[in-house]
């Protein structure tokens, strides 16, 4: 079970941060996006869900003003379909597991943008990319799509959870390329699927175990293809009890090396709930009276 503090900033500005209480963690979130130093038009989005424990990012793609529809698009219609689900579930009762649930919400949301982007729309080839973390329980489900990324911190290691649907990351596995030349490669751009392009698309899924401490980052390409992952791991592990000041200083630094893409990010840091574990230890220790070593197995 989770308690959420969550304190949400875009182009700089920050909302009301909001407190939803249950029991096993606190977690605290913040998002940002801007435009960057060059483009007109932020093709990015983001947004976290307070009340059931989402946080999503998207980098939209494609022709005039139609990136923004498509990522608006996508984490509108993730969101409403994953809160549609879960608010049917009252308290107690078991919620359907998150994996198959966050498919399903990408799967519809990728036919919405794909129907949407038909060629009488003047939206024709229209798509994004997307990452999303769902926390529930001691665990968090994330899906990915695109070359957005989620990266997690902990230990002050900063270690990258997904792999990019990108042209220049296949050359990289097959050996066409060397990592240390990326840089410079010109697909480096090119992802190998999105949201919207197609009928159907592959949906990348794995749920990982929450511990306290640790601080999940999901960026758009607009971050990793600008800051050094060792800069990302410093400032994310300076920063992380300040996350507002660190989802700044990330973007900052993305746009003090160029700034020449849109830039978003989403920081969620998980944190013991030390009222909760009062409470259980409490319960433990009456039943260490009622049933000798049992109740602290």
């Amino acid at each position: 079970m989770l308690e959420f503090a969550f304190c949400c900033i875009s182009l700089r500005l920050a909302t009301r941060s909001h407190i939803l209480k249950t029991a096993a963690y606190r977690l605290e979130a913040v998002s940002l996006s801007e435009s960057g130093r060059v483009r007109a038009v932020n093709e990015d989005a983001a947004a976290v869900d307070h009340e059931y424990g989402i946080a999503v990012v998207a980098d939209g793609m494609g022709g005039h003003r139609a990136g923004d529809v498509a990522s608006r698009m996508a984490i509108d219609r993730v969101l409403g379909r994953l809160r549609a689900t879960l608010g049917r579930f009252s308290a107690g009762v078991p919620q359907p597991a998150a994996l198959p649930l966050t498919e399903q919400a990408i799967a519809e949301a990728n036919s919405a943008i794909h129907a949407a982007a038909h060629p009488q729309s003047g939206r024709s080839g229209m798509g994004t990319t997307l990452a999303l973390a769902f926390f529930h329980g001691e665990q968090v489900a994330l899906a990915h799509v695109g070359d957005s990324r989620i990266y997690r911190l902990r230990s002050g290691r900063l270690q990258l959870l997904t792999r990019d649907d990108s042209l220049l990351h296949d050359q990289i596995e097959l050996g066409v390329i060397a990592a240390e030349d990326a840089a410079d490669s010109h697909n480096r751009h090119l992802v190998t699927q999105a949201l919207g392009i197609a009928p159907a698309v592959t949906v990348h899924l794995q749920q990982e175990t929450l511990r306290s401490g640790d601080v999940f980052l999901l960026c758009t390409d607009g971050l990793s293809d600008l800051v050094d992952e060792k800069d990302i791991e410093l400032i994310v592990d300076s920063l992380k009890t300040n996350l507002p000041l660190a989802a700044s200083h990330l973007a900052q630094l993305a746009n003090d090396n160029g700034g020449y893409d849109n830039i978003t990010v989403a920081l969620v840091r998980v944190l013991a709930d030390e009222a909760g574990a009062g409470a259980r230890g409490w319960i433990s220790r009456l039943l260490g009276r009622l049933m000798p070593g049992k109740a602290e197995r």
